[in-house]
């Protein structure tokens, strides 16, 4: 099959591609997913000196980076009981995954994607997402005044997020989208080819939006060479190293490529050209 629509320039999938009775199922489940009943935002917030956040879809190594970030560099962290620790289920500012088709779907939907706030919304919404965030974050001392978070939508609204916290670094994993799609599969409920498309909305998205604070970390090379991140993210100038590093949680001390296994289950397939023709090639 040869997914020449991939190409298309529309910024979201057509929704008659997708099957309708996914689309009737999610929108029960999305009824029926509470939110996170832990939001207790601060009377005040922690005063940070920088931003660092990480953006990638589902199952593209982001929390594995965020973890090596963490462990390297003098940076504070959140840490709760939700998914991965992610900023986005402790705050009541941005839209969820979750609530818009989460993993693999997210990104269709136009909530999802915002552009730079005005300089009143801006101030607003930094005040409420730190107070919200302020109870989580772990590691705070005299050195780490840099706050690391990170959220799959992050990429589909970088324009946003450095509107709102002027001078932020945006880390962008990318993992190859045939391995994504064939992890996520799983929970999304739909096919490889939808999967397919949503990683190219994704990531054009944040393409769109790249800028100089951008730095790409691709998922095989971080595999292959941990190191070679932590170097090329001091390159920035934005980031110090700590002395000694953090221990890192036992499974992710040593980053193993599993992309073999998720392109071994699928039949060969011809993809036409996608914002993986800019992060890649995989393929």
């Amino acid at each position: 099959m040869n997914l020449k629509a991939i190409g298309d320039s529309s910024p979201f999938l057509d929704r008659r591609r997708i099957s309708p009775i996914r689309r009737l199922k999610r929108r029960f489940l999305d009824k029926e997913t509470p939110g996170p009943e832990i939001l207790r935002p601060a009377d005040k917030a922690l005063d940070f000196s920088g931003f660092i956040f990480v953006c990638g879809l589902h199952r593209s190594g982001t929390t594995i980076v965020e973890h090596y970030i963490r462990a390297h560099f003098k940076v504070a962290g959140l840490r709760a009981d939700v998914p991965e620790s992610e900023g986005q289920h402790l705050q009541d500012v941005l839209p969820i995954a979750r609530d818009h088709g989460g993993p693999g779907m997210f990104a269709f939907e136009p909530v999802m994607h915002l552009g730079a706030a005005s300089e009143d919304e801006a101030a607003a919404a930094r005040d409420r997402l730190l107070r919200c965030w302020t109870p989580f974050v772990d590691g705070v001392d005299g050195n780490d005044r840099i706050l690391l978070e990170k959220s799959p939508p992050n990429l589909t609204r970088i324009e946003w997020l450095r509107s709102v916290f002027p001078g932020a670094l945006f880390v962008i994993v990318a993992r190859d989208p045939r391995v994504v799609s064939a992890a996520t599969i799983k929970w999304a409920e739909t096919s490889i080819y939808e999967l397919m498309y949503h990683w190219h909305v994704a990531y054009s998205a944040a393409l769109s939006a790249w800028g100089d604070d951008c730095v790409t970390v691709r998922y095989e090379d971080f595999c292959e060479d941990p190191k070679k991140m932590i170097t090329d993210l001091e390159a920035t100038g934005r980031l110090e190293k700590r002395e000694t590093p953090l221990e890192i949680e036992e499974r992710f001390a040593s980053p193993v490529n599993s992309n073999a296994k998720y392109v071994a289950s699928l039949r060969e397939t011809e993809f036409g050209p996608g914002a993986w023709d800019q992060l890649g090639p995989w393929f």
